[in-house]
């Protein structure tokens, strides 16, 4: 098998090669995970763009998602301070001088989940559907800087801030910014500013 990703874990499993050996070349097959990624194309599209069988593109894009999962996980996007103060528009300098994060929970559509426990972690009154709940902070300048693991629906703005990890990579001084209703101002930590 000679799928690894940047760190050179194998994926067990996962075999994109075909009977016959590759079938695509390896720029091939990042690119049509790509094309799978920010287009949706469907699976018989892609299919029939690389001539290749529509299962053969299945495999291509999981094993592909797997590896750039795990080789974007180590990236890290959180800024310095440094950094923030050096990008910070001057509108926003001149009100807010101290803002390290912005920050907001988003939710996700997925499928019902056949488990019904899951079925109830995940729904979303909100939504009025199964989400995941996922925190996510950007720098004043706009820039994604923060995203936390996933969660339920089911959990409170409150509770995903405290597991997200986002408190212990604030310093002292730093400010968050948030929505009105998202009450984290009595768990973040003294010398952080909600």
């Amino acid at each position: 098998m000679d799928y690894t990703c940047a760190r050179g874990e194998e994926y067990d499993g996962l075999d994109c090669r075909g009977k016959g050996g590759r079938l695509l070349s390896k720029e091939n097959e990042l690119f049509l995970t790509l094309c799978k990624l920010k287009h949706n194309f469907p699976e018989s599209d892609l299919a029939a763009r690389f001539a290749i069988s529509q299962s053969t593109v299945s495999r291509i894009c999981r094993t592909w998602i797997l590896c750039l999962a795990r080789t974007c996980e180590e990236i890290n996007i959180w800024p310095s301070r440094e950094h923030v103060n050096n990008f910070m528009p001057d509108v926003f300098r001149a009100a807010y001088p101290t803002t390290r994060v912005i920050i907001d929970a988003t939710e996700f559509p997925l499928e019902k989940p056949a488990n019904p426990d899951v079925q109830a972690s995940t729904w979303s009154s909100y939504k009025n559907r199964n989400t995941l709940k996922i925190l996510i902070g950007c720098s004043p300048n706009g820039a994604l800087t923060f995203l936390s693991e996933a969660y339920g629906s089911r959990i409170t703005d409150k509770e995903l801030t405290k597991r997200s990890g986002l408190f212990s990579k604030l310093q002292a001084g730093d400010n968050i910014i948030v929505n009105r209703g998202f009450e984290i101002h009595n768990i973040s930590p003294n010398t952080v500013a909600c």
